[in-house]
C-alpha cells in the first residue's frame, strides 16, 4: 500500500482546540473528532481522587514521513505522555479508494508506494467510509450489493478549510463514519460499489479506504478466515 498511516489520538475534551491546532501547524488535513468517555471505574477514580474524564479522540491519515515531527510535537508540544492526557497510535494503511480520498487527506502531495506486509497477511480488511451526515443508507446498500454483511455507524466531525477547497463544493463538517468488516477478496468491489453510489462525486461526497485486521471474533464466518 502507500507510504500512509492511520493516526488516532485521544486526549481529554478539554484540549480539543490545543490539538486541531496543533494538526493544523503540522499540515495534518482533513482530521475527523468524535466525542467519547474514559472507561476507568469508579472505584479507581475514587481511589485516586480523579473525576470521570470526558474525551475526544481524532482520526486521520498522514504520510510516513510526518511521524518524526507528529511524534516529537505529541510529546513536547502537547505533553501526551503525561498521566491522563491521552494516547496516539499509527495503524498501517490497506488501500484508498481513489485519488479523491488520498487528496481528501493529504492535499497535493505526493506519496511514495511501499511494501506493506500487513497487507500480505491479513484475511480480512475494515473499510471505512467516511460521509456527509444522513447517507449512511446509501453506503450500507451499496456495500451489501456488493458483499458485505453489516456495518457499524459513527457520527464525527469534519475540520480543515481544504476539505471544501478541494471538492469545490459546500461540504458539510457534520460526518457519519460507517465501518464495514469484510474479507480481503471481497474489499475492493465493496470499496467500488461504495465509491459508485457514495463517492466523492456524489452528495454524499464519500471517502472510502481500508485497514488491514490481524483477527476477527463474532462474525460468521470470519473467525476461520
Amino acid at each position: 500500500m502507500l507510504g500512509l498511516k492511520y493516526l488516532i489520538a485521544i486526549t481529554k475534551r478539554e484540549y480539543a482546540e490545543q490539538y486541531l491546532e496543533f494538526f493544523n501547524r503540522q499540515g495534518v488535513k482533513g482530521v475527523l473528532s468524535k466525542l467519547c468517555n474514559g472507561t476507568a471505574t469508579d472505584t479507581i477514580l475514587n481511589y485516586f481522587s480523579l473525576e470521570k474524564t470526558e474525551k475526544v479522540m481524532f482520526e486521520t491519515v498522514i504520510k510516513e514521513d510526518q511521524i518524526g515531527e507528529l511524534v516529537k510535537g505529541l510529546l513536547l508540544e502537547m505533553n501526551i505522555n503525561a498521566v491522563g492526557n491521552g494516547i496516539a497510535l499509527f495503524i498501517a494503511m490497506d488501500s484508498l479508494g481513489g485519488v479523491s480520498s488520498l487528496k481528501y487527506f493529504t492535499g497535493d502531495a505526493s506519496v511514495e508506494k511501499k511494501e506493506n506486509v500487513m497487507e500480505k497477511e491479513s484475511k480480512s480488511v475494515l473499510i471505512i467510509t467516511v460521509v456527509d451526515k444522513g447517507n449512511t443508507g446509501v453506503v450500507m446498500d451499496a456495500a451489501r450489493s456488493a458483499g458485505a454483511s453489516g456495518g457499524t455507524v459513527v457520527k464525527a466531525k469534519g475540520t480543515g478549510a481544504e476539505i471544501a477547497k478541494f471538492f469545490g463544493v459546500s461540504i458539510s463538517d457534520e460526518k457519519e463514519m460507517v465501518y464495514i468488516v469484510a474479507k480481503r477478496e471481497n474489499r475492493d468491489a465493496i470499496m467500488h460499489a461504495i465509491m459508485q453510489k457514495a463517492g466523492s462525486n456524489t452528495d454524499a461526497h464519500g471517502v472510502i479506504f481500508s485497514l488491514p485486521v490481524e483477527g476477527v471474533i463474532g462474525i460468521k464466518g470470519f473467525e476461520e478466515a
